[in-house]
């Protein structure tokens, strides 16, 4: 597809339309298109299930199909990460295999019995879901449960039921020890550029964005999907690898702090895209030194040379505010990357953040009343389906247990738009792949390496997927577990239709019940959840300097990272669960319309606000608060102060949550102007980047109170 023929942004600042069929498909092209790392994981997620599949083939494990699919689940970016889910995914399914072979030594011989340990089991299932702190063991734990469950109810010896069970342990633990140990291969063969390569990548991003506004030409769609998919992945695996790549001190401070810098330049290139800002010929100007800046730094740094960078300093005019922003974060790259060693206060942006306690369970895990209605609304719901196939003799229909427990949320747009993934991915795995891979391909194949070329074809489509956004990526884990679950629970070829038709039909069952009963009994829809994160998130902006300057001693940069970085987390948040909005009832009341559409409008102005406040905060601790201008002290506190009574406006459900202009700020505006006017022109002795700083973060926040 050539880029005329993408859709795209009509001007440079006009934010893109998402309902033409054009931006849905370059959103899928963002979506499946490489970034750095991603083939790597892939090929480590491959190595690992093809493994797992060949131990099973081999040894002859039986209903092992479960062992091959959870290397996809413990993989991550590194090794730490994928050594903690492994540990994690295997301790919780050892004790889950400790409870059913008590629970079915104990409660077998009775039907009454055994019906109860099924719900009490179905009921502890979901309350982990709700309460463990690591999802995907809850998950993985779920999983192993409701299957082995299946396993209990077969009308076989129960040597054979036991003998099931613990293969199929066997099977999980082999695949969280095959995934780890890809991972520590691969952990010594990182490329040595691999951080710089990842620099590299977002300067190659924030470039080609710039170089779009300069040009007036239209911002590719494509473009923008990979900036925000960028923005939303963060820089915590570069991270990572400057920790264990065995650079110097000096070396891990400078890298870091450049990963940190890369990362926030990322995040304010989502926004300038989202703030539908038109660009002035100025703006262009700007763009055009900050874009020449960002090409000589990547130069540098793929020369392994101190960069050279063209000096601003404050000499371009210009009426985007997130712009200033820009520049002042290239320069900061451009210096930390030019100086041999650090001071105190850029020194902590290299620093780790100190790790939280580590918690089991959630906080409040026995105290909130959330996390058992919650087990008892997937209980529920899995329970239905269990007394609905065993009443009619349909054991095939099992995976409709699998389906409650795998796409139980508390949003029910968030737990819809997953059913709608596992059933599109069990479809596409079990029925489109698994039938024509039983039928056309596996009848031609007569050796162990034609069967692996098959399957690890099969695993790359579905982890290529899997390693996706969170749009599509698990439709990408449903094709592997369905094909998985078709093709691999036996040793030879499945000449019957019958397990993927079961599988399909259990899907549409478990949904079936979990619209009647999960989404009815206590549900919580995607805008109540809003309507209090939004309210909440806009505090936590307003207060973002009061905490900062009282750890200012301690760390406060680490800090400021650590609290801007949950900030942005909740924006994707809130993002999530405006896209989801759509997979619950329609049409909606005008109230959730409303909070729908400003939630659209705020989130741009928000980020904006958030990114300048703490460029604010940071560039006051790095200059030594040289200058302590009233005015900037009352700027913010005056933003502070609207974003305050914003909150309270959209917590209180006003129907109108813009806040009315009071006379402090025109007085404040005026002010700004002013004092901008006379440091220029050398009447006033001041630092003009902390003064245009603070103008550009209240025009932000007027803007923002102000949106129709």
């Amino acid at each position: 597809m050539s880029d005329t023929a993408i859709d795209a942004v009509a001007i440079a600042g006009r934010p893109p339309d998402y309902s033409r069929f054009g931006s849905l498909w370059a959103l899928l092209q963002a979506e499946l298109s490489s970034y750095p790392g991603r083939p790597l994981l892939v090929f480590r997620i491959v190595l690992s299930c093809t493994l797992v599949m060949f131990c099973i083939l081999v040894f002859r494990i039986p209903g092992a199909a479960l062992g091959a699919y959870y290397p996809l689940l413990v993989s991550r970016d590194n090794l730490h990460s994928t050594r903690r889910s492994a540990v994690w995914i295997a301790a919780t399914c050892v004790l889950g295999s400790v409870e059913v072979v008590l629970g079915a030594m104990l409660f077998i011989g009775s039907p009454f019995l055994h019906l109860a340990w099924v719900c009490a089991s179905l009921g502890a299932v979901f309350y982990l879901i709700s309460s463990l702190k690591v999802y995907e063991a809850a998950l993985a734990s779920g999983l192993f449960i409701a299957n082995t469950i299946t396993t209990w109810d077969q009308p076989v010896a129960a040597d054979w039921r036991l003998r099931q069970t613990l293969f199929t342990l066997l099977a999980i633990l082999i695949g969280c020890a095959a995934s780890v140990l890809i991972e520590y291969l691969f952990s010594r063969t990182h490329p040595p550029d691999a951080v710089i390569g990842g620099i590299q990548q977002r300067l190659y991003l924030i470039g080609e964005i710039l170089q779009g506004y300069v040009n007036g030409k239209p911002v590719r769609m494509k473009l923008v999907h990979e900036v925000r998919r960028s923005s939303g992945r963060g820089t915590g695996a570069l991270r990572e690898l400057v920790s264990q790549a065995g650079y110097s001190f000096e070396e891990q401070q400078r890298l870091s702090t450049a990963v940190a810098l890369a990362g926030r330049l990322i995040d304010l290139a989502a926004t300038l895209t989202e703030t539908g800002h038109t660009l002035s010929a100025h703006d262009r100007e700007l763009c055009a030194v900050i874009g020449q800046n960002v090409v000589l730094i990547r130069g540098s740094l793929s020369r392994r040379e101190i960069p050279e960078w063209i000096d601003i300093d404050g000499k371009y005019e210009t009426g985007t505010p997130i712009l200033i922003e820009i520049e002042r974060t290239v320069d900061l790259l451009a210096e930390s990357l030019s100086q041999p060693m650090w001071d105190g206060s850029e020194q902590n942006l290299g620093h780790h953040v100190p790790e939280p306690s580590r918690r089991i369970f959630a906080a409040d895990a026995f105290s909130s009343k959330e996390h058992a209605k919650f087990a008892i609304r997937g209980g529920v719901s899995a329970i239905a389906c269990y007394m609905f196939y065993m009443s009619v003799g349909w054991i095939g229909l099992s995976a409709s247990v699998t389906t409650c427990i795998l796409t139980a949320l508390p949003i029910t747009g968030a737990a819809r738009h997953k059913q709608l993934m596992r059933f599109a991915g069990v479809v596409l795995g079990a029925c489109a792949i698994g039938f024509t891979a039983q039928t056309l391909i596996l009848p031609q194949i007569d050796s162990i390496f034609s069967y692996t070329l098959l399957f690890a074809s099969v695993i790359f489509l579905g982890a290529w997927i899997a390693t996706s956004g969170p749009r599509i990526a698990y439709c990408g884990a449903q094709i592997v577990l369905a094909y998985e679950l078709v093709n691999l629970n036996r040793f030879s070829i499945n000449p019957s239709l019958v397990p993927a038709r079961d599988t399909v039909l259990g899907i549409v069952l478990g949904i079936g019940a979990m619209w009647l009963i999960f989404d009815h009994l206590w549900a919580t829809s995607s805008t109540r959840s809003l309507r209090s994160m939004l309210g909440a998130t806009i505090r936590e902006i307003a207060e973002l300097e009061v905490a900062s300057t009282e750890q200012a001693e301690q760390a406060g940069d680490v800090l400021l990272e650590r609290r801007t970085n949950e900030i942005m987390e909740n924006f994707e948040k809130l993002r999530t669960l405006v896209d989801v909005s759509i997979f619950e009832a329609f049409p909606k009341a005008m109230p959730d319309e409303v909070l729908l559409q400003r939630t659209r409008d705020y989130l741009p102005q928000l980020r904006a606000a958030l990114l300048i406040k703490t460029g604010l905060i940071h560039h006051r601790t790095v200059s030594g608060n040289q200058c302590r201008s009233d005015i900037a002290v009352q700027v913010q506190q005056r933003c502070s102060e609207l974003l305050v009574e914003t909150a309270r406006h959209v917590e209180a459900d006003s129907p109108d949550i813009r806040v009315a202009q009071a006379a402090v700020d025109h007085q404040i505006q005026q002010r700004l102007r002013s004092d901008a006017d006379l440091i220029r022109t050398g009447g006033l002795e001041c630092d003009l980047t902390e003064l245009r700083l603070c103008s550009s973060l209240f025009n932000v926040v007027r803007h923002l109170i102000s949106t129709t």
